[in-house]
């Protein structure tokens, strides 16, 4: 019979890469103008995407319509963009509570741009 158990080495090889190793940079999708980052297992941040950023052109005003621990059900609007083309609704994906959210967005709209995704956060999201 062969033994199944990891030798010395084996472990410490196991060890040493879960330690010392590059964390994996996160996973990001995009639906309907807002792109999703999986934090962890339950909580999500969600933003604006650069492409509907590049179809609303330059924002002149933004308005949350949420607060923290407010409570979401999918297709929830999460904010509101004015703009020099349209006027834009961008919904939530997922139902869950609102953990936090950008209110640098509702202070200055026109640092919105779809140079910076990733300062385009809206809020972040914990999906039960």
């Amino acid at each position: 019979m062969i033994n199944s158990t990891p030798s010395f080495w084996q472990r410490l090889k196991h060890w040493w890469h879960a330690r010392f190793s590059a964390p994996s940079a996160p996973t990001i999708t995009e639906k309907d103008g807002v792109w999703i980052e999986q934090q962890d297992a339950h909580h999500y941040r969600l933003g604006l995407a650069s492409d509907a950023l590049e179809q609303i052109g330059d924002i002149s005003f933004a308005d949350l319509p949420i607060l923290v621990d407010d409570e979401l059900v999918a297709q929830d609007d999460i904010l509101e963009v004015e703009s020099d083309k349209a006027v834009e609704n961008f919904k939530t994906p997922y139902a869950g509570t609102v953990v936090k959210t950008n209110d640098a967005l509702v202070a200055d709209p026109s640092a919105i741009t779809p140079k910076n995704q990733a300062a385009n956060w809206i809020l972040v999201l914990k999906v039960d």
